[in-house]
C-alpha cells in the first residue's frame, strides 16, 4: 500500500521509504497557488534557493508539503518584476515547478527565510503528497509536528508543560556545548524499524551509505547512530510549531557525470528546534515557545560523491562543506538581492558560530 504523505510503501509489516526515483519521476503541468519558505544560500563555488516548505490550501484546510530533492534556481528579470523557478521533488518523485515574483513577498522570518506567495505546476490533486497539518499566524507559517517518546517521559512532559532539549547531534553520538535541540518529526506515529531509521535511529545502532558512483549493495560508509526500539517510541505528543524555530536541515549535493547537479534533503522527516545550550522548549496553548531559541546561519551540504561528504551531515564538527545562509534587509529580497550581487562571492565574508561537541 502506498502512502504519498510520507514517500513510503507498506509491506508485511514493514514501511519500505523510497530514496530512488529513477523510473518514477512524474512531470505534470496542473497549476495551483501556494506560498514557498525559502532561504537564499552560498557556497565556495555557487549560490542557490534552498526550499524548507510549500503551503497550500486543499479542501479549506492549509497544509505543507516536504521537498526532498531540489534542482538549482533560475532568477530572471522582465520589465516590471523578477522571478526565481526552481524544480522539487516530493514523495514518490512527483515534480513540483515552482515559480515566485519579487512582489510576492509574504513576510520575512526571523531565521533569515523569506516567505513568498508563489505558483506551482504540479499533479491535478496535492492532497495526498501533503505532509501534514499548517496555519498562518500573523503572515508567519506554524506546522503540526510531534514528538515520540515513552510513556513516562510523555507524562513528565505534560506534567511540567515543557520539554527537555537534547544535546545529542542527529547520530546520537556526540554531545554538544554551544546549541541543543528539541527533536520533532512529521511522521504521526513510529510503529516498524523503518520509521527509526527516518528519524536517524536504529534497532541495530548502524545505517549504512553509499557514494553516487556506487551502484551495488555493499555501503561505502557505515556510521553508528542512536539504538532503539519501537517498543520505547510508543507515546506520541503533538504541536504547533513556529516554522522560523526550526532550524535548517542539511543536505546532499549529487553531481551525476551526465545531467545536471542537485540537492537531497538529508533525514527529511526530522526537524529539530535549535536553543541556547540546556535550554528549554516550552508548551503554551498547544504551540511550542524556546526560552531561549538559538540558530546557526548555515547548512551542512555533503558531497555524496565522497564518503567524507556522505558523513558530514551525521558529524557536523568535522566538516568544512556548508551552505552560508544569507539574511537579506529591506528593500531587497531574493531577487533583487542575487541581481546586484551576480557573479561575486558571498561566502568567504560571512564569519559564523559552529556547532561545538565535547572532545
Amino acid at each position: 500500500m502506498k502512502n504519498l504523505h510520507f514517500n513510503r510503501v507498506k509491506k508485511k509489516g514493514r514501511h519500505f521509504y523510497i530514496d530512488d526515483f529513477d523510473g518514477i519521476r512524474k512531470f505534470e503541468m496542473f497549476e495551483h497557488e501556494g506560498f514557498i519558505k525559502c532561504k537564499l544560500v552560498h557556497n565556495t563555488n555557487y549560490s542557490t534557493v534552498l526550499p524548507e516548505q510549500i503551503y497550500v490550501a486543499v479542501g479549506g484546510e492549509i497544509k505543507w508539503i516536504q521537498p526532498l530533492y531540489f534542482s538549482g534556481s533560475i532568477i530572471g528579470k522582465f520589465d516590471d518584476f523578477n522571478v526565481c523557478d526552481l524544480n522539487v521533488d516530493i514523495s514518490f518523485g512527483q515534480s513540483l515547478r515552482i515559480r515566485f515574483r519579487n512582489d510576492g513577498l509574504a513576510s520575512r522570518l526571523s531565521d533569515g527565510s523569506l516567505f513568498y506567495k508563489c505558483k506551482i505546476k504540479g499533479p491535478k490533486f496535492l492532497y495526498p503528497y501533503t505532509t501534514g497539518e499548517a496555519k498562518f499566524v500573523a503572515g508567519k507559517p506554524f506546522l503540526k509536528l510531534y514528538h515520540h517518546t515513552s510513556k513516562k517521559s510523555k507524562e513528565g512532559i505534560l506534567a511540567e508543560g515543557e520539554y527537555w532539549s537534547s544535546n545529542w547531534n542527529i547520530q546520537g553520538t556526540k554531545k554538544s556545548t554551544n546549541i541543543s535541540y528539541l527533536y520533532l518529526t512529521p511522521l504521526p506515529k513510529i510503529t516498524t524499524p523503518d520509521d527509526l531509521t527516518q528519524i536517524a535511529m536504529s534497532s541495530q545502532g548502524k545505517l549504512a551509505f553509499r557514494v553516487d558512483s556506487n551502484p551495488g549493495n555493499i555501503p561505502d560508509l557505515v556510521i553508528d547512530v542512536y539504538r532503539e526500539s519501537t517498543d520505547n517510541r510508543t507515546h506520541t505528543l503533538s504541536c504547533w510549531v513556529e516554522s522560523s524555530s526550526l532550524s535548517t536541515q542539511p543536505c546532499y549535493r549529487h553531481t551525476p557525470p551526465i545531467g545536471f547537479g542537485y540537492h537531497a534533503i538529508v533525514s527529511p522527516f526530522i526537524h529539530r528546534i535549535g536553543v541556547e545550550h540546556g535550554t528549554r522548549v516550552q508548551i503554551e496553548d498547544n504551540r511550542l515557545r524556546p526560552h531561549s531559541p538559538k540558530a546557526l546561519q548555515y547548512a551542512v551540504v555533503g558531497d555524496a560523491t565522497t564518503v567524507m561528504g556522505l558523513a558530514a551531515p551525521f558529524d557536523e564538527e568535522e566538516t568544512q562543506e556548508i551552505l552560508k545562509i544569507e539574511v537579506i534587509n529591506e528593500p531587497l529580497e531574493i531577487t533583487s538581492f542575487w541581481m546586484e550581487n551576480a557573479n561575486t562571492d558571498q561566502f568567504s565574508g560571512k564569519s559564523l558560530e559552529t556547532v561545538k561537541f565535547d572532545s
